[in-house]
């Protein structure tokens, strides 16, 4: 397993008041689904998929500053001292 910090941003460090949370785990999969067994009921539903199990679209999850997405996902292995980040996607101008 492997030790990972878990960076909160926008409005998840203002829903749960934290800045970062430490957590283990094999994947991104692990670490998110410690962070929802957690806190969801601090989260907004819109904020999560249909069955409440992941975020939707509009979060942002990096790991090491690269979006998961263009990694393998929920699926990308993690290895000690990675950072996550958890962000909502902003848009202005």
């Amino acid at each position: 397993m492997a030790k990972v910090k878990l960076n909160l941003l926008n409005i998840f460090q203002l829903r749960i008041n934290k800045k970062s949370i430490n957590y283990e785990g094999k994947t991104v999969r692990d670490v998110i689904s410690q962070f929802l067994s957690e806190n969801r009921e601090k989260l907004d539903v819109e904020l999560l998929d249909k069955d409440k199990k992941k975020f939707n679209s509009h979060v942002l999850i990096l790991l090491n500053g690269r979006n998961i997405k263009y990694l393998k996902n929920y699926k990308t292995n993690l290895k000690d001292g990675d950072d996550l980040y958890l962000s909502y996607a902003l848009a202005g101008g």
